[in-house]
Parts: structure tokens; sequence; C-alpha cells
């Protein structure tokens, strides 16, 4: 029985993963929902591993690719995700020092500009607090915000 639903349920995460990349937790919960005894998740997760399937490096390189790039997300807030899906803390450094330091700091420059197009706040200090609020929900650190906040007055 159970080597029969390991070869049931190795196929279709075998197609879940050639669909985009997926990382081990990301396999793990979706096992879980169905039932799947651990030891065989377990067997599933290491033999996806040694095939190819799934590659921690690789994942963690094209989320931070993603976050950064398409939804504008900091280093903080993309490292705290990846954090959640149990990806290890050399993984994530790895992966973050590919976007580098001037690109975090240009991508944050453009979404301040533009958050700041839209706010209505006259005063200057609530103006900036407004800003550097949106800047930390981004997932940008405190050291970051105020040197571009500094650049735009």
């Amino acid at each position: 029985m159970d080597q029969e639903v390991f070869k049931r349920y190795l196929g279709k995460m075998q197609a879940l993963c050639s669909r985009g990349e997926k990382c081990r937790a990301d396999i793990r919960m979706k096992l879980e929902k169905t039932d799947v005894p651990q030891d065989v998740i377990t067997e599933i997760l290491n033999k996806l591993e040694k095939e190819g399937f799934i590659d921690e490096h690789r994942y963690a390189g094209a989320y931070v690719h993603d976050k950064f790039r398409l939804q504008g997300w900091g280093p903080v807030k993309i490292a705290n995700m990846l954090k959640i899906k149990k990806i290890p803390d050399r993984v994530i450094s790895r992966a973050l020092l590919e976007i580098g330091e001037n690109s975090v700091l240009e991508t944050l420059k453009d979404s301040l500009m533009k958050k700041a197009a839209s706010v209505k706040e006259s005063d200057p200090v609530k103006r900036r607090a407004k800003l550097t609020r949106f800047a930390l929900s981004k997932g940008y650190t405190y050291a970051q915000i105020y040197q571009v906040l500094k650049q735009l007055q």
C-alpha cells in the first residue's frame, strides 16, 4: 500500500515541481493535506531533492528575484517569508546578496517617490513618518529608509 501511495504522490509532486519552483515546506504542506503518512512524505521529499525537482538554493534565488523585482519587497520581508518556509539562514543570505545594496536603494527610492506623490500630508514630520511606515511595511530597514529619505529631501 505505501509503495503504491509513494509512486502516485511522487508523480503528482514531480508534475507540480515541473510547473514552478517549490521548496520542501510547500511540498510537505501539500502532502499533509492529503493525509499521506509522514514516512512516505519524507521519502517523497528526499527523492524529489535527489532528482533535482526541489532545490532550496534555486528556490530562494527565484523567490528573492520575484518578490524584489515584481512586488518591490525589501530584504527584511523577503527573509522573513523565506524563514516561514523553513529555508536555512545561510541560503537566505546568499540569495539576498544577489540583489545588491544599490538595487535595493534604487527600488526603495522609486517606491518612496511614487508613494510621496499620493501622500496628502503637508506637515513634513508626519509626511516623513507615513513614508517611513510605508517603507517598513515593504520590508526595508530603518538605515535604508533614512538614507533614501535624506536623498529625496
